[in-house]
């Protein structure tokens, strides 16, 4: 059994004057709904990332800007935020006699790890093991770290807002970490990586069902029924964290855009 596997829960219109004077058109006609023709820059990328947004009941708006500028990081540091993530979970997740405290933090700091963590995160390391109100806040690192992995060939990141089960964690830190005994340039080098362009595509994508989630945030109905804005809103925001992260070459992660 994976020393996981007990840690991670598996107008109405104006009435003629008279039969022979025409309809008069209504004083405040309902504006025409923009569409993807009406946008000048529109870019076939964003035309098929907004049609499959649309498909899954998301109504983003059809003139956000093509042209953010992105830039794909290198690779070992998308592999360090991954595993950054994955030893914040470790910490948290695995009690001290399945893993010791020690290798943790060496691994830590012989891969510079905590260059790619909050202040926040960084001070989880001063927290006891088992520390449940770390815990229970843990889980939105596994939102940003499926598209990190998915970037080293772990499944598509999900579009429903549906949170990470468990088990789908314990797969990242099987198959998509480090082995504690190895330096992230030799995890790198045994990777193949996603294309530029399939990142990009990607990162364009949740940028459009963000801002659909934004929208609703504020009273829209810009997003499938049954989706809750806020919870299910909330693991868009934090995978397309990830996703945007990587393709904005030298900013630090909390200083990333996440505007919509």
């Amino acid at each position: 059994m994976s020393i996981f596997k007990k840690f991670f829960g598996s107008k109405e219109n104006k009435k003629p004057a008279q039969a022979s004077t025409p309809q008069q058109p209504t004083l405040n006609p309902t504006p025409k709904k923009k569409t993807p023709d009406d946008v000048p820059w529109m870019t076939d990328l964003r035309r098929d990332n907004l049609s499959t947004a649309q498909n899954a009941g998301f109504t983003p708006t059809v003139s956000l800007p093509t042209d953010l500028g992105r830039e794909l990081r290198p690779t070992i540091e998308i592999a360090k935020r991954l595993n950054a993530i994955n030893a914040l979970v470790l910490w948290l997740m695995v009690p001290e006699d399945s893993l010791g405290s020690e290798n943790i933090l060496s691994f830590v700091d012989r891969n510079d790890l905590r260059t790619f963590m909050t202040a926040e995160e960084q001070a989880i390391f001063s927290l006891p093991r088992n520390d449940e109100q770390a815990r229970n806040a843990i889980g939105w690192k596994f939102e940003n770290a499926w598209p990190l992995a998915w970037y080293f060939g772990y499944k598509e990141p999900a579009i429903d807002g549906q949170m990470m089960e468990g088990d789908q964690m314990q797969e990242i830190l099987k198959n998509y970490s480090c082995p504690p005994n190895k330096t992230m340039e030799e995890w790198v080098q045994s990777k193949e990586t996603r294309s530029e362009d399939n990142l990009l595509k990607k990162e364009d994508l949740f940028y459009c069902l963000h801002n659909a989630v934004r929208s609703a945030q504020i009273g829209g109905a810009t997003v499938p029924a049954g989706f809750h804005p806020v919870s299910n809103g909330g693991v868009i925001h934090e995978r397309r964290h990830s996703l945007t992260w990587m393709v904005s070459k030298g900013v630090r992660w909390e200083e990333t855009d996440l505007s919509t």
